[in-house]
């Protein structure tokens, strides 16, 4: 009876020695641009920032709860997202069908409440975004955020970059 299992040595090829080759270019590069000096990955600066985020479709009184102080914290990952400075609220609207005419009107919904709210935060900035404590503030980007005792679903509807 002859064993059948032969036992195969590893031999270096040419796809070894490319993805060796790729390996050892990035390692190097890795370490040669340090992160602190400006090098691949720029740190960014710290500033204020002042951002305005609408709340659309508050339950009953909910806006009513926001108040200037107040500590924003990121619902999901319950990272900081700032202090309110202003609260302004408004009764929500919504554009529905008016069936009589066939035109788009603007309709008042009675139990629902929006907010318009102006948050002061200290960001990191860098040259393609800005930066609350890894939450990238842009406008159009969607926040939900805690209150004290209260949360809102919206929409960054502003960016003021330099305080107050």
């Amino acid at each position: 009876m002859e064993d059948s299992t032969k036992k195969t040595r590893w031999r270096l090829n040419l796809f070894d020695i490319i993805f060796i080759a790729v390996i050892a270019i990035a390692a190097f590069l890795v370490i040669s641009y340090p992160v602190g000096s400006g090098g691949i990955i720029s740190p960014g600066t710290q500033e204020t920032v002042v951002y305005t985020v609408e709340f659309q479709g508050m339950v009953g009184d909910t806006a009513e709860l926001i108040r200037p102080g107040d500590a924003l914290v990121d619902k999901i990952e319950k990272r900081p997202m700032g202090t309110v400075v202003s609260v302004e609220t408004m009764p929500s609207r919504i554009s529905q069908k008016d069936y009589v005419s066939g035109d788009r009107i603007i309709a008042v919904v009675p139990y629902l409440t929006d907010a318009v709210i102006t948050v002061t935060a200290e960001a990191t900035v860098t040259d393609s975004q800005i930066s609350i404590g890894g939450f990238i503030v842009r406008a159009g980007a969607r926040a939900s955020v805690n209150g004290p005792l209260y949360h809102g679903n919206g929409f960054i509807i502003d960016i003021e970059r330099g305080g107050e």
